[in-house]
């Protein structure tokens, strides 16, 4: 069995790597990361606590109407409006996929993958709801 990410101090930055490493979350991230997003992030060796961050972000905590209503995870856009899909797990699939394809293609840490990601400079938020799900 692997043990637990326990990284070195500071523990997530801007810079960090978004491959995959072993994370249970406690607290409040247990009650809104699904086992479906924790496995999902080992299948596609992407780090689950960041995952988590942007799903957090994105969807307000689990509360926002595109992942109630149209199982969006990320803000994930189909032309002008946000995309919809069949279950939970096929959005989050969605998300990682974007993941994967952003990791494969050069852009291998935080700030990398928001700076492509998000219309907004966000990182900052994403590095301080990782240190807060961690």
């Amino acid at each position: 069995m692997t043990a637990i990410y326990q990284p070195d101090e500071p523990a997530y930055t801007a810079n960090m790597d978004v491959s995959w490493h072993e994370w249970q979350p406690t607290g409040k991230a247990a009650g809104v990361v699904t086992v479906a997003l924790l496995e999902l992030a080992e299948e596609y060796q992407i780090s689950p606590v960041y995952a988590a961050a942007v799903f957090v972000l994105e969807t307000g905590w689990g509360s926002s109407s595109a992942w109630i209503n149209k199982h969006n995870p990320a803000g994930i856009r189909c032309g002008d409006r946000y995309c919809s899909y069949s279950t939970a797990t096929d959005g989050l699939r969605r998300m990682f996929e974007i993941m994967a394809d952003y990791y494969s293609n050069g852009l291998t840490t935080v700030s990398q993958q928001r700076s492509l990601w998000s219309e907004a400079e966000d990182t900052d938020l994403i590095v301080q709801l990782m240190e807060q799900l961690a």
